[in-house]
C-alpha cells in the first residue's frame, strides 16, 4: 500500500486551515473546494460544495453535469483563473492560492495549457502565429518558438494551413489549431472547456481522438468538461457533477 505524507493542518486559505492528506502523486488535487457567489444581501449561490479530487500524471478525466452543476467554475479553480471561497487547490503539491499575481500568471503560462469551447484565436494572426503568441509571452527564443510551432503543427496534422488565418479554417481546423497552442509551452496540464461545443458530431470526435492520442502517446494530463456523454466515457476517469458536487465517478473502459 502507497505511504501518503499527512500534512498538518496545511493552510488552506488565509482565513483557515484544515487537516488532510495530500495525495504526493496527485499532479492535481482539490480538498474540500468551495466557491460561493454572493448575489444581493441574504441571497447566495454555492457553485461549488467541497469538491474533493486527485488526477495524476497522464491522467485523462472528463467532467460531465448539467448546465449551472459547476464543471466551468471547477476548470477555473484549477486553472488559477479564480480563487476558492474555501478549501485549495494544489498543482504539484503547491497551493495555488498562496502564489501573488506573476507566480499564478507564469503557472498558467508555462504549466496549464487552456482549450476553449470557442477557439478564441486572434482573427487577424495566421495559424503559425496564434501557435507563437504564449511562446512570445513566455520569453521563447525564436529557435525554441519556431521548433515547437512546427512540432504542433505536424501532431494536429495542419502543417499545410501554417499561413492561414482562422476565418480561412473549419471549426475543426481552428479547434485543433487551439490545441497546439494549448501545448507550445509543453505544460503539465491540459484544460479543456467544452473543446467540441460548436462542432459537429464527426468533427467533434476527431478532437477527442486527438485529445485522447496526445494522452496516450504524449503522457499528456488532461481535464476536460463536456456535458455530452458519448464524449465523456471517452475520458479514462468521468466525473459527474450536480448542484456543485462530485455525485459519481465512473471509471471506463478506455
Amino acid at each position: 500500500m502507497r505511504k501518503e505524507k499527512k500534512y498538518k493542518k496545511q493552510e488552506m486559505t488565509s482565513q483557515e486551515t484544515i487537516d488532510h492528506e495530500l495525495d504526493p502523486n496527485a499532479i492535481i488535487q482539490t480538498i474540500d473546494l468551495a466557491k460561493i457567489y454572493h448575489i444581493t444581501e441574504g441571497v447566495e449561490i454555492r457553485a461549488l460544495n467541497g469538491i474533493n479530487i486527485d488526477i495524476k500524471k497522464g491522467e485523462f478525466v472528463s467532467v460531465m453535469g448539467p448546465s449551472g452543476s459547476g464543471k466551468t467554475t471547477l476548470l477555473n479553480m484549477i486553472g488559477a483563473l479564480d480563487n476558492p471561497t474555501t478549501g485549495a487547490v494544489f498543482i504539484s503539491g503547491t497551493n495555488i492560492a498562496h502564489m501573488n499575481d506573476t507566480e499564478r500568471t507564469n503557472l498558467r503560462l508555462n504549466e496549464i495549457g487552456f482549450i476553449f469551447q470557442f477557439y478564441n484565436l486572434v482573427p487577424v494572426l495566421s495559424t503559425y502565429e496564434n501557435i507563437e503568441l504564449p511562446m512570445i509571452f513566455a520569453g521563447k527564443s525564436k529557435e525554441v518558438r519556431n521548433r515547437n510551432v512546427k512540432k504542433f503543427l505536424d501532431i494536429v496534422s495542419l502543417s499545410e494551413k501554417a499561413d492561414h488565418l482562422p476565418s480561412e479554417l473549419s471549426g475543426g481546423e481552428q479547434q485543433r489549431v487551439a490545441i497546439a497552442r494549448a501545448l507550445c509551452n509543453e505544460p503539465s496540464i491540459l484544460i479543456a472547456d467544452e473543446p467540441t461545443g460548436e462542432l459537429d458530431t464527426v468533427k467533434g470526435m476527431e478532437i477527442i481522438r486527438l485529445l485522447r492520442e496526445l494522452n496516450l502517446e504524449l503522457n499528456q494530463t488532461i481535464l476536460m468538461v463536456t456535458h455530452d456523454p458519448a464524449v465523456g466515457t471517452l475520458a479514462e476517469r468521468m466525473l459527474k457533477m450536480r448542484d456543485g458536487k462530485i455525485i459519481e465517478t465512473v471509471i471506463t473502459k478506455n
